[in-house]
């Protein structure tokens, strides 16, 4: 069965290919695998599950990186969540690809819900409300969106993610506006940014070496999985 990736953003889409993405661009990685770079947001991903469905996938696959809502979770830590949480409905993965996936990852794998969200979560103590409201353990702002896809077409759907900022961690304002929807950095925002807000600097280091954490345990799981491993 051929399978679609969506990721969000241009670093996510450098673990699968050395291939340089347009915005909104999806080509073929491998035999039976095609990757589309849908930018940041629920509305932007279901266009990207959508089209690649329309170029004839049999199933879907949320890749990339999240945001942890439970306790004691720290950077790089891979989720392979067994529900999806998204507008009020509750997707479930499928079980069997699930769990051959995460036969073939070596190390900790994380189970439990992600919640997606449709605008950025930013605050500590936001990310505690949604954990206690939704129980979700980590948070993203696209795999709903293509759960909810699949699901309406009948087509099985998965979620790969490595989580970034802890849950204790506040985003600092600097990092919202730093770069696009596709994670390209916007460099006169930044240093707009940091002219105003200079001690978070240190705060946007800290962030930049923890979504290497994570990108460095999504590059570990590829090269584990590959074209063969990931697929339904």
């Amino acid at each position: 069965m051929s399978l679609g990736i969506v990721v969000a953003l241009v670093a996510e889409a450098q673990v699968l290919t050395e291939t340089a993405l347009r915005a909104g661009e999806g080509i073929a990685i491998a035999p039976g695998l095609r990757l589309r770079l849908c930018g940041m947001g629920p509305e932007s991903a279901a266009q990207a599950a959508e089209a690649l469905l329309a170029e004839g996938v049999g199933a879907l696959l949320a890749f990339g990186t999240a945001g942890a809502l439970g306790p004691a979770l720290r950077p790089g830590v891979l989720l392979l969540p067994e529900r999806v949480l998204f507008a009020g409905r509750d997707y479930a993965v499928a079980t069997p690809w699930r769990s051959r996936v995460a036969a073939q990852i070596h190390g900790e794998v994380l189970s439990g819900p992600l919640l997606t969200v449709a605008t950025a979560c930013a605050q500590s103590a936001e990310k505690r409300a949604l954990h206690v409201r939704s129980g979700a353990v980590a948070v993203d702002m696209e795999s709903g969106a293509v759960a909810a896809v699949a699901t309406a077409a009948g087509k099985p759907f998965l979620v790969l993610r490595a989580l970034v900022d802890p849950l204790e961690r506040d985003l600092p304002r600097s990092a919202l506006v730093a770069v696009d929807a596709y994670g390209r950095l916007r460099l006169s925002a930044l240093l707009a940014a940091l002219a105003r807000r200079p001690w978070e600097i240190v705060a946007l280091l800290r962030l930049g070496r923890e979504m290497n954490a994570a990108l460095q345990s999504l590059g570990s799981a590829w090269r584990q999985l590959g074209p063969a491993g990931i697929a339904p």
